[in-house]
């Protein structure tokens, strides 16, 4: 694809996207994006339930990091702890691309998933969507991929979507499914695997999931003043520990997506339609969206939108993260959220792997995944999850790669944007204070 053509694409792509999303309830993209669908070709999947812990440590948790984190205005809906569907994936070799899904049991195809398993590194994926689109099967082509090339498996997380499930109850999801991995009851097909053969990783809105995650983690180790915090899960007391590393691909630091000024600035060079869907006027309105009562935002209440555990962007304190792998594109629309991010958290020495694409629209590796810079890409964000899970030491180190002749330029991470905190906090007041909440009458039927 020459660079003219990949220009020309993005646009189009903008153009359908945009007519789709602002034309269409929610709960109708939710069912078009987020279904499951039959695992053709080089991947194994096998589908599994992850059974709720009787137990309310979790949730408790998670509200005591809220307070703890929060300044005492927060509201939110408070979820049940639920069963967690996720799907694990692995590499399957030997078969076409129309190879199709065997009809055998979920637990038989974990067997043979497991079989063609050549490293125990396990990657705990959390797929974007904006945490109100999307599921497993949408990033399957991404979690095979990723599978195959680091040698290990995939977990890819069923999370529960909002606007009908907002915060916390996707977050608890993940909580629950991490724990799984680390601590499995009677009857799960897998085995307990080590934390640090743990790498969390996403994509876009996944990738602040993942990052709430660590900071559930962190805050838990400063209440319990131990690296391994504890908690009651399925009977027994287990620990709390971070995983190996954290490894994103075009990341979503700010829900709110339009905090920054690249969101503006960016907005002919992305494939992201202008703004986020389903809060003007006019917007096609089903039981799922608006919610009752009426919110300013899909995932969660306008009070919390810039609460650490919702946004990344907001996290002071990231003192004792593990290392994280990025890859964006310069001209990403939320890139200068990830910028702020990368050199907030590598001040703290956190070491951060920054890795910038010049020209490439949002998700551009799941877009246009036989473009020069999705493999390279493809490439970078596994050997980051293998070095990660084989306990390297990694240093901070950021690259720039050029388009044109895909030569890199060395960038210092701790100065890739001018963007100070003060005026993060000072936009962020400002984006919040002028939210209002989406009203309207339901005028069809959807369910998810």
């Amino acid at each position: 694809m020459s660079d003219e053509d990949l220009s020309d694409t993005i646009k189009t792509i903008r153009t359908l996207l945009t007519a789709r999303m602002l034309g269409t309830p929610v709960g109708t993209l939710q069912r078009e994006t987020a279904a499951d669908r039959e695992a053709r070709g080089s991947c194994w999947v096998s589908r599994v339930v992850l059974p709720a812990p009787a137990e309310t440590d979790t949730l408790d948790l998670i509200f005591d990091v809220i307070r703890g984190l929060g300044n005492g205005n927060e509201r939110y809906t408070v979820p049940v702890i639920e069963n967690v569907r996720a799907q694990w994936t692995g590499h399957r070799a030997g078969v076409t691309k129309h190879e199709p899904e065997p009809t055998i049991s979920e637990s038989e195809k974990f067997y043979h998933l497991q079989e063609e398993v050549t490293d125990p590194i396990t990657i705990l994926y959390m797929h974007g969507g904006n945490n109100y689109l999307l599921g497993p099967a949408a990033r399957r082509a991404t979690t095979s991929k990723l599978a195959r090339l680091t040698g290990g498996k995939c977990l890819s997380i069923q999370y529960r979507l909002a606007p009908q499930n907002p915060f916390p109850a996707a977050l608890l999801d993940c909580l629950v499914a991490y724990l799984t991995l680390l601590y499995p009851p009677s009857g799960s097909p897998n085995a307990p695997v080590p934390a640090h053969h743990v790498v969390f990783a996403g994509d876009s809105g996944g990738a602040g999931l993942a990052l709430s995650l660590v900071q559930v983690i962190l805050h838990a180790r400063k209440q319990q003043r131990t690296e391994k915090p504890t908690l009651e899960f399925h009977g027994q007391k287990v620990m709390l520990p971070v995983p190996a590393g954290l490894a994103f691909q075009s990341p979503s630091v700010d829900p709110q997506l339009t905090t920054l000024p690249s969101w503006a600035a960016n907005f002919e060079y992305d494939t992201v339609p202008p703004d986020p869907p389903g809060y003007d006027a006019g917007f096609p309105t089903d039981e799922v969206w608006p919610s009752t009562p009426a919110r300013g935002h899909y995932y969660c209440e306008t009070s919390m939108l810039y609460h650490p555990l919702v946004c990344a962007m907001a996290a002071d304190d990231w003192y004792g993260c593990p290392p994280i792998y990025m890859a964006i594109g310069s001209k990403e629309r939320i890139v200068d959220a990830a910028k702020y991010f990368a050199q907030h958290v590598a001040t703290q020495g956190v070491p951060v792997l920054w890795e910038e694409y010049e020209l490439m629209p949002h998700n551009w590796p799941m877009a246009f995944p036989a473009h020069r810079f999705s493999e390279k890409c493809y490439g970078s964000w596994a050997k980051a999850c293998s070095d990660f899970a084989d306990g390297f030491n990694i240093q901070t180190h950021g690259t720039f790669t050029a388009l044109e002749d895909s030569q890199e330029q060395e960038l210092e991470v701790t100065k890739v944007t001018n963007i100070s905190k003060d005026e993060v906090g000072r936009l962020m007041k400002c984006k919040e204070s002028s939210i209002r909440p989406f009203t309207g009458q339901p005028v069809a039927k959807s369910h998810l």
